[in-house]
């Protein structure tokens, strides 16, 4: 194998440091002409699957779970050029990727980040929590994690002021959430018409410690909001940092509440399951 050093980018500037070229031997034939990668196809193919997220989910896919953890240091090392971190969870054989915190590495890297965050409202932010402890009773009981469209509606209306939650129920808002989550693969379609299964990546989505603070968050959450229609942008699902606290300046000053809602949304942007 030949060493190759100072080689020139597309820019025509050298940059130091030596750079093998593919050994044919070693690596295995090129997949495509100009190919210079050194992973393997199906090891290639588990990093796509990882980029392109929202997660991976070893249950379903059992030979791409041990692909990812056969050869999970290289991907790791790959994802680290790409300011990307993997985090598993091996219980439950669930893969994310979660963005680096941009102020770790200067503030002018927030522009690199890949994953950009995308907000939920009030309403989302509240089916998501709720979600999270309805799963929870569904592995104790070891029952299907399970929910209906009129449930996930009765959900998000019983924190609504009791004047407004039939015209919630009737609305798109509830739509919009369903259709979100089910983006982010947090709900998973059945085959059932408006019955949807609760996915296990939802505890990497919200990692709350202790599962029974999530009442408190919600109510704080809640509080917190002058928002009356429940759409205001609130949380930020997608990154590790970095969220907009859209919430601060409808909270009651003095109260505490803003600092309980906050936490909540902190609680909720520790591992980013997006698209």
């Amino acid at each position: 194998m030949t060493e190759v050093t100072h080689a020139q980018d597309s820019s025509g500037a050298g940059y130091p440091g030596p750079v093998f070229p593919r050994d044919t031997f070693v690596d295995g034939a090129a997949l495509f002409p100009g190919d210079t990668g050194v992973l393997s196809v199906k090891v290639r193919q588990a990093l796509v699957k990882l980029l392109k997220g929202p997660y991976i989910d070893g249950g379903r896919d059992e030979k791409l779970w041990t692909t990812l953890l056969d050869n999970q240091v290289i991907l790791r090392s790959r994802l680290s050029e790409l300011f990307l971190t993997l985090q598993l969870d091996h219980e439950r054989k669930i893969a994310v990727l979660r963005p680096v915190d941009p102020d770790v590495i200067g503030g002018s890297a927030r522009s690199s980040i890949l994953r950009q965050q995308r907000a939920l409202s009030r309403v989302e932010t509240i089916v998501l929590l709720r979600l999270r402890l309805l799963l929870d009773r569904h592995v104790t009981a070891q029952t299907d994690p399970t929910i209906t469209r009129e449930e996930i509606a009765d959900l998000a209306a019983h924190y609504q002021p009791a004047g407004q939650q039939d015209a919630l129920r009737d609305s798109d808002v509830v739509t919009r959430a369903i259709t979100k989550l089910l983006a982010r693969q947090l709900l998973l379609p059945t085959g059932l018409d408006d019955v949807y299964a609760i996915s296990n990546a939802l505890p990497l989505a919200l990692p709350f410690e202790n599962i029974g603070d999530i009442p408190a968050h919600i109510e704080a959450l809640v509080a917190a909001s002058t928002d009356p229609t429940g759409t205001e942008a609130m949380l930020d699902l997608d990154a590790d940092s970095g969220a907009e606290d859209d919430d601060a300046d409808a909270a009651a000053p003095g109260d505490g509440r803003e600092d309980a809602a906050a936490d909540a949304e902190s609680k909720a942007t520790k591992t980013e399951v997006t698209k």
